[in-house]
């Protein structure tokens, strides 16, 4: 069986979550090709199965990922599909996934199953706020530290039941249809994480005399949206805030402008030939949510969350002082 998964990973947490379903799948006996949607044009169905997957930013996947969606042709047969989305929260889930769901079947893609895993915050803005937040907004957070052996047990019981789906879908069985929350797609276009919305509206700050001109970040922008003028400069009819540029710039050179508190993600290098294989015989208890997270995961923790999102603001964004 041929699987082909286009995704996007700017830090590299979607991609670990996809190494180690590549490697399960290919222990399966089946072949799974990762393709990242910045080197692709299109989509291309020559295969059985196509995934795609995408980091969270404010309550959907990466721009790049829908852009490259929406500019493919319209399949004129059903094709088959699973998404795989990767937040730093449970929360970051609400109207994701109906959101990829959505604009996949406008191009007659059928999702016929979901994977979902956490990966430690890498916003540059969520990083800094987390550093001097509350014990109750961190417990928000419970990506922190993964995808660790709790995701990777989580990845392989997806990965047994991915081919399982698919072949009752092919045989024309009835499947069991990926739930679509209509709240939760509401959800997704009212409620906006106030610290990706701070850096829509903020241009982007470059500390010359930190910056070396070194080009790294022109070279990382998976949308060429950065240019050496001689210092970096920010297109932003192309940028999409995925802040890759402030978390790959060796010198801390950037960062949004009238943003106080950032830090920078460090995550771990995982060689590809070896991190999957660190947890193949792992198969650790699915790690249970905290009674706090699954309130807020309900209709009603959606509807208290919308009325803390004044509190919410204050605590976890710092805008700098303009007089500064």
């Amino acid at each position: 069986m041929k699987i082909r998964i286009y995704y996007f990973s700017s830090t590299g947490n979607t991609k670990c979550g996809l190494l180690m379903l590549q490697n399960n799948l290919t222990l399966m006996g089946h072949n799974c090709e990762l393709l990242t949607v910045e080197k692709e044009d299109t989509i291309r169905d020559d295969c059985d199965l196509l995934g795609f997957a995408s980091p969270v930013y404010g309550g959907c996947p990466a721009k790049i990922v829908i852009d490259f969606i929406e500019r493919s042709k319209r399949f004129t047969h059903k094709v088959p599909a699973f998404t795989v989305l990767c937040p730093c929260s449970s929360i970051g889930y609400w109207g994701s996934r109906e959101v990829f769901m959505d604009v996949l079947a406008s191009r007659n893609i059928q999702v016929i199953a979901n994977l979902g895993f956490l990966g430690n915050p890498s916003h540059p803005i969520v990083l800094g706020s987390l550093k001097k937040a509350s014990t109750f907004i961190k417990s928000l957070f419970d990506g922190i530290g993964r995808p660790d052996s709790t995701d990777a047990a989580e990845i392989r019981d997806f990965s047994e039941k991915l081919i399982t789906i698919y072949q009752d879908y092919s045989n024309g069985k009835k499947i069991k249809k990926p739930r679509y929350s209509r709240q939760k797609r509401w959800v997704s276009k009212i409620v906006r994480s106030r610290e990706i919305a701070l850096i829509n509206s903020s241009s982007m700050k470059v500390l010359q005399d930190k910056c070396v001109q070194c080009g790294i970040c022109q070279k990382e922008c998976p949308v060429g949206a950065l240019s050496l003028n001689p210092y970096p400069e920010k297109d932003l009819s192309k940028c999409f805030h995925c802040q890759k540029c402030i978390n790959v710039c060796p010198k801390h050179a950037l960062f949004p402008n009238n943003i106080l508190q950032i830090d920078y993600y460090k995550g771990k290098a995982h060689p590809n030939e070896e991190f999957p294989n660190q947890h193949t015989e792992i198969r650790e208890k699915h790690r249970k949510k905290s009674m706090l997270l699954r309130i807020l995961s309900t209709g009603t923790g959606m509807v208290i969350i919308m009325m803390m999102q004044g509190i919410t603001n204050k605590i976890l964004i710092q805008r700098a002082n303009p007089e500064r």
